[in-house]
């Protein structure tokens, strides 16, 4: 795409350090004040979770009472400590959680100092928006789609690494599925995050990365980057042109996240109503579907707790083995 459309994310400098400054202000003079909620997102400001987060705090204040909502951005553990200030939040219904999966179902096969408990701890009420997954090279590169991909690792694989944005998560595992299943010798090189990805990317810096394609999308429509391959059951909505694993060849390398929003366990059923109504009607909202598509998001309607519930049990029972099987272990 080379005219920006006015309606997509404009995450520039200035609307990073703005957000980085109400990060840290904001949850503080909450706490001063009456009928406050907040958002907890575990990513920093500036980036695609943060402008969801955003976003849906600004449409549910009405369905929430007219209760001001803030988001309280809490980086860290790779998703963990997020999820760490949710349990030791009051559960009071001032509080909620948008999460991708990772902490609630991989950390536990994981990491042997959890300090909480997914099952006993948390409740999840709702999904948010669906996350795909992307391999992407440089726009000038060769490699055109994943069999090119293929081919030139196995080649020469120390100069097709795959990089990622973190290790122990859902991406970290698709990925060593993928080099498994392609038989490369490539190695997984982890970065702190999507944004080092890109940068590494458009500086021909390094050959092949994977990540969520919100971490893509902008560049992809520049003609900067270019996806190869996305590994959802369909193509991704912002990304048509994309064709899945599945249609080249790897049938089986499927696997999508999803943002869900969670409370604390024992709070109140009327707050949790009150929580996942809000979410499914800013959901519901035209411009709130054409920013989240514009980041790069896969649309929902905003799935019962019980059709959640399912989510999660189908992505363990599919996941976990793999995980286990990798011998990994989180630090």
């Amino acid at each position: 795409m080379h005219e920006r459309d006015s309606s997509a994310p404009r995450l520039s400098r200035r609307t990073f350090v703005a957000a980085a400054a109400g990060a840290v202000a904001l949850p503080q003079a909450a706490m001063a004040q009456q009928n406050v909620s907040r958002i907890l997102v575990p990513f920093p400001p500036g980036g695609p979770a943060d402008y969801m987060g955003r976003l849906l705090a600004e449409k549910m204040k009405d369905a929430m009472g007219g209760r001001t909502l803030l988001v309280d951005n809490r980086p860290g553990a790779g998703t963990r400590l997020a999820t760490e200030v949710l349990k030791n939040s009051p559960a009071d219904g001032t509080v909620a959680l948008l999460t991708p999966v990772d902490p609630m179902f991989i950390a536990p096969l994981i990491y042997s100092n959890l300090r909480y408990d997914p099952q006993a701890d948390f409740k999840a009420l709702t999904d948010v928006a669906g996350v795909q997954f992307g391999l992407v090279v440089n726009a000038s590169s060769p490699i055109r789609n994943v069999a090119d991909l293929v081919k030139a690792a196995k080649a020469s694989a120390k100069d097709y690494p795959i990089a990622i944005s973190s290790l122990g998560t859902l991406l970290h595992f698709l990925a060593a599925e993928f080099v498994a299943q392609a038989r490369i010798d490539s190695t997984i090189a982890p970065y702190r995050g999507g944004a080092a990805i890109v940068t590494e990317l458009l500086g021909n810096q390094i050959a092949a990365g994977m990540d969520a394609t919100t971490s893509f999308v902008e560049h992809h429509r520049a003609g900067k980057l270019r996806v190869i391959a996305v590994a959802g059951e369909k193509r991704a909505d912002a990304l048509p042109d994309v064709p899945t694993f599945a249609e080249q060849g790897f049938p089986s390398l499927v696997a999508s996240s999803r943002y869900l929003l969670y409370v604390r366990a024992n709070t109140s059923a009327e707050s949790q109503a009150q929580w996942a109504q809000a979410t499914r009607q800013a959901l519901a909202m035209p411009d709130v579907r054409e920013k989240l598509a514009r980041a790069g998001y896969d649309l929902v309607a905003g799935a019962s707790a019980q059709e959640v519930a399912k989510y999660a049990s189908d992505l363990a029972a599919r996941w976990t083995p793999v995980i286990k099987a990798s011998g990994f272990k989180g630090e």
